[in-house]
């Protein structure tokens, strides 16, 4: 067990801020200048640490961030990230106060919600320019006086920038982009700054399927709408991981929002992945115990693994409720001093055995590599995915906030307070 904030941990997640920025440099290699980047920092950067990945991934030239809620996005700003943040989720009315005064863009999704938001702040504004409206002197004219007010309502206006979320065949959240007029009557609110206009791709990492010709056609439609009636947002943008790295120059627009693939992991499951990219994120554990498991005796819960011959059994102090998933019995491997141990029976809340008949000299508190691509593709984050039926994505969000996070950050390596001193 390793002695990390003074305390014995046997678990932890190991966080590559320099692969962040590697895969970050990577895909500003792969864009014209002028296309921005947005990174997804949503459920805790997909469980690599928010505040971590957005101070390196703005020191990197990140342009936006990209958030799920607007709790998210507060928490950010109250630990002094300044960097754009876009709210990926639907704003409600209940936001609003807080669109202001922490300075995040909402994404709009019907004209109702717009409405009101412009309404509130007409009202602010004319609270405001009341509150600071000059009073009139004996020696000052009517015309300099208008000259003032004029001044102070070019001055004091508040507006918020916000991002149009339209359907084009995701059938999540987003107005239907066939209703241009609605569209629109968005775009032409006065207190309302449409910076942006996006989509979400359904099935760009099934590139032949061909909802994702259907759905850039039904966005292309609508950008040159709105470019026609003199309304196109600045910021247009429908590229996800996939879409950015497969479908190149015809899904970039002016802002790609690539997630899965700037933390490292191959948004097509392959391994090794065809792309320039470097995982981010390794899981590693620790050796808790050591037996000898005769031939006959049964492993773990249900005795799903009985053994065939004469055994060592190794005891990892990783379980599911760190969020190393249960999945079927006798799944996967965790290497031990550089040799596969296969897992045995059924995987534990707090461990999981293995076997170790193949490192003799194993000792308890040997480091265990639970999950790290550069490792072993057969640990990748990618690998795991698959042996569990699911994504990367998935397998990232579920690692426990008990696992201790330490971050690798050029040639350093510590506690996030100890990285933010380098970070900020």
């Amino acid at each position: 067990m390793l002695p990390f904030g003074g305390i014995p941990r046997p678990n932890w997640i190991e966080i590559n801020l320099d692969h962040l920025q590697s895969n970050i440099r990577y895909f500003r290699s792969l864009l014209p200048a002028d296309v921005k980047i947005l990174l997804p920092v949503k459920a805790d950067a997909y469980g690599h640490g928010s505040l971590a990945i957005s101070f390196a991934a703005i020191e990197a030239g990140i342009d936006f961030l990209g958030v799920a809620h607007l709790f998210e996005g507060i928490a950010l700003r109250e630990n002094g990230v300044k960097a754009q943040i876009l709210i990926l989720g639907p704003c409600l009315e209940s936001d609003f106060p807080f669109l202001i005064k922490h300075n995040l863009t909402p994404t709009i999704q019907d004209y109702k919600t717009a409405h009101k938001l412009n309404s509130q702040l007409s009202t602010l504004n004319s609270q405001l320019k009341q509150k600071l409206k000059p009073k009139q002197k004996d020696h000052e004219t009517p015309h300099k006086l208008n000259s003032q007010l004029s001044t102070l309502n070019s001055q004091l206006k508040i507006k918020i920038k916000i991002h149009i979320k339209t359907d084009t065949g995701m059938h999540r959240f987003g107005i239907n982009c066939e209703n241009i007029d609605e569209i629109k009557k968005i775009c032409e609110l006065p207190n309302l700054e449409a910076e942006g206009l996006y989509s979400h791709f359904a099935t760009a990492d099934t590139p032949e399927h061909t909802a994702v010709e259907n759905q850039l056609a039904k966005f292309d439609k609508l950008v040159k709408e709105l470019e026609k009636a003199g309304m196109r947002p600045p910021l247009c943008h429908i590229a996800n991981s996939p879409a950015t790295l497969l479908f190149t120059e015809k899904t970039h627009y002016d802002m790609v929002r690539p997630g899965v693939a700037l933390y490292g992991y191959d948004p097509l499951g392959e391994i090794p992945s065809r792309f320039a990219i470097k995982p981010v994120l390794k899981l590693r554990s620790t050796v808790r115990a050591l037996r000898e498991v005769e031939k006959g005796e049964g492993v773990s819960y249900g005795h799903f693994f009985v053994a065939k011959k004469n055994m060592r059994v190794a005891t990892i102090a990783i379980g599911y409720g760190d969020g190393y998933l249960r999945g079927e019995p006798n799944q996967g491997v965790i290497f031990i001093r550089g040799k596969a141990c296969p897992i045995l029976g059924r995987v534990c809340m707090d461990a999981c055995m293995v076997d170790a008949s193949e490192v003799p000299d194993a000792q308890i508190g040997d480091i265990a590599e639970c999950m790290d691509g550069e490792y072993s593709g057969q640990i990748s984050v990618e690998a795991f995915a698959a042996e569990h039926k699911t994504i990367s994505y998935e397998i990232t969000t579920r690692m426990a906030r008990r696992l201790y996070r330490i971050y690798r950050y050029k040639g350093k390596i510590g506690g996030w307070n100890d990285i933010l001193l380098y970070l900020k």
